[in-house]
């Protein structure tokens, strides 16, 4: 590709060169014109000096005086002929001597082509004419000062022409530096890296392109963000409670039935309903915003007791109620939970609480195997109205003799340990592969990994129900190293994308990473498909570490992508500096986004965010047919989910 840079250089040069030939030219063309003036100058000197000479000779007819004078003439090089008659036209002596040009390209005399120059001269005694004499000049020499002096204007203008080439290539360099830093400016604009050019070059046209390109990053800045701002008050005011700020009651239920028939398995969970059981009474008596001040500290103090747990989910419901859900836990972890997170909230104090005192209830039920989301919220909200405001106990748990369980609590923490890392050591894992389709032609785009475990009683375990296990034991870099070998010993033919989950725990593991690094390099046919995916909530609480990996993966070939997103209700600042595959909206947005306005002008914003960013936006949990029809219209690139095709295992590896 040619640059203007080449070209400047280009057109100093090719001036120079029509600089050159045109002085050249004319030098050359005077130089020839006073040469041909010194040659018949010569010429004529010679003739009549020769002339002079000859008198005495030529009177006595002395024939060897004549010649030897000749010749004397002759020896220098300078004639081609001499030659002397006498009065009656007759050649008493003539000499020719031979032309020979050394040294001188036939090229060069052709183009010169000096004529031959003469002089003539009478030979006389007195004021007798005794004869005339010709003498006829030799180019040679002339050719050959005319051939040195061109190699010494080229040799001059070699070094003078290099000379001012340097000079121009630095002038140029420098003044079109600028031009360069505009073309890094617009490249970052391209990635949403609206920087700023803050020193302006001199040159006026120069310095308006830049003022101009910094005005049109500070625009776009402005409109990606106020954007992105958008995106989240849209999701805010649809999905989030504008009192506690926590979730409402639209979006814990549709998040809380994306665990229903999950792709990664069957999953097990906790489910709280907490209840501010004399919130009317506190809006009666002190006012509304007492009763949000004391809706607030409940809110906050349920926060606070669950943020060790990376999926949990608060939600105020209605009213007084706020709905608690954390999925992938034991029941013995459940019941200490629930226990830890009554004596929270009963030790809460609020503006009024003097006058005014809380009274706080809460139930709570566990499901080994989640299968209606509904169901769960009907077993707490019975187990919550099972309860007396002002009774001695507060708090309960449903239980049901008809609830059926799966081995997984029928075993110990410790017993579960051992079983995690034997599994690990023995390999005793299965792959299974999920679909990703492109839309809308639902064409092959890629697809997702998802593990297996089999329980110590033969119950198969997916990944939802034994991975947070997994974390909280310490085996999470373990698992995703057995993963990955796992899919480079036999990873699905073709070259479309092999999505993996990679835990938190791993991208902060700088010696994971390492290992990673060398996997990838080894494994060069798994790079070039790979893409990782990581949770959006993990960008908050491990940013820098998941930037470092990206920049292993990019080294390779392979891609990162951002998992749930939409859940968290940030500004989505990281899509301005962090390099992304694809967005892979959150379950909980597309579960009947036919039905839901809000969720379809959502994800049609996310899409329009992602075109500007140039990342790709997926969708996971696509089921039904009406829920297609939807998304097939809203410019998105991918989806995954059950409508086209279950996972399936790949490597049985056991």
């Amino acid at each position: 590709m040619v640059t203007l840079y080449r070209q400047l250089i280009m057109a100093v040069i090719a001036a120079l060169m029509v600089l050159y030939v045109g002085n050249l030219v004319v030098s050359f063309k005077n130089t020839k014109s006073l040469v041909a003036q010194q040659m018949e100058t010569h010429a004529q000197d010679a003739a009549t000096s020769l002339a002079f000479s000859m008198t005495q000779a030529a009177q006595g007819n002395d024939i060897a005086t004549l010649e030897t004078m000749l010749n004397a003439v002759s020896d220098g090089g300078y004639y081609k002929k001499i030659k002397f008659v006498d009065v009656n036209e007759k050649t008493v002596l003539e000499r020719h001597f031979p032309v020979q040009i050394e040294s001188v390209p036939q090229w060069f005399v052709n183009l010169m082509k000096l004529p031959d120059y003469q002089g003539n001269a009478e030979v006389s005694s007195g004021w007798v004419i005794l004869g005339n004499l010709v003498v006829v000049s030799h180019p040679g020499l002339a050719y050959q000062n005319l051939w040195q002096a061109m190699l010494q204007r080229l040799a001059w203008f070699s070094l003078i022409g290099l000379g001012v080439c340097a000079i121009a290539f630095f002038a140029v360099r420098t003044l079109l530096r600028p031009l360069k830093e505009v073309e890094n400016q617009a490249n970052a604009i391209c990635e949403q890296q609206f920087v700023q050019q803050v020193k302006l070059p001199r040159t006026r046209e120069l310095r308006v392109v830049v003022e101009a390109m910094n005005r049109l990053s500070s625009r776009l800045e402005a409109l990606f963000h106020g954007q992105s701002d958008l995106i989240r008050d849209l999701r805010d005011q649809s999905h989030t409670d504008f009192i506690t700020g926590l979730s409402n009651r639209a979006d814990f239920d549709a998040r809380l039935n994306t665990f229903v028939n999950d792709e990664s398995g069957i999953h097990s969970g906790m489910l709280v309903i907490v209840a501010l059981n004399n919130l009317g009474h506190i809006n009666e008596v002190a006012g509304r915003p007492a009763g949000n001040d004391a809706l607030m500290v409940l809110g906050q103090s349920l926060q606070r007791t669950s943020e060790d747990y990376d999926q949990v989910l608060i939600a105020r419901r209605q009213g007084k109620e706020f709905a608690f859900f954390i999925p992938d836990i034991t029941e013995d972890v459940a019941d200490a939970l629930a226990a830890s997170l009554m004596r929270e909230v009963s030790r809460i104090s609020w503006q009024h609480d003097g006058q005014l005192p809380d009274s706080i209830t809460m139930g709570y039920t566990y499901s080994d195997e989640i299968t209606n989301g509904p169901e769960l919220l009907s077993e707490a909200d019975m187990a919550l109205h099972s309860l007396s405001s002002d009774g001695e106990k507060n708090w309960g748990k449903f239980s049901s003799l008809e609830m059926a369980s799966i081995p997984t609590v029928s075993h110990s923490v410790l017993s579960w340990k051992q079983f995690i890392a034997q599994s690990i050591t023995d390999k005793a894992i299965e792959l299974l592969i999920q679909q990703i389709v492109s839309v809308p032609d639902r064409q092959l785009k890629g697809y997702e990994i998802y593990i297996r475990f089999r329980s110590p009683d033969d119950f198969e375990l997916s990944a939802g129900t034994i991975v947070p296990m997994v974390q909280r034991f310490g085996y999470s870099t373990e698992l995703d190293k057995l993963v990955l070998e796992s899919l480079a010993e036999k990873a699905p033919p073709g070259d479309e994308m092999l999505v993996v989950n990679i835990c938190s725990e791993s991208i902060c593991d700088s010696s994971f990473c390492e290992w990673l690094s060398g996997y990838l390099s080894e494994h060069d046919h798994i790079a070039q498909r790979l893409v990782v995916e990581v949770p959006e909530h993990a960008l908050k609480v491990a940013e820098d570490e998941i930037r470092s990996c990206e920049k292993i993966l990019a080294r390779h070939g392979s891609g990162l992508a951002v998992d749930h997103f939409g859940l968290e209700s940030s500004a989505f600042g990281y899509l301005a500096s962090l390099s992304l595959r694809y967005l892979k909206v959150h379950r909980s947005f597309i579960k009947n986004i036919h039905l839901s306005r809000d969720n379809q002008f959502y994800v049609k914003a996310l899409a329009q965010l992602a075109q500007t960013r140039e990342v790709q936006l997926v969708v996971e949990g696509v089921e039904t047919d009406a829920e297609w029809q939807v998304l097939a219209n809203m410019n998105i690139d991918g989806a995954q989910g059950f409508l086209f095709g279950r996972p399936e295992a790949l490597i049985p590896t056991r």
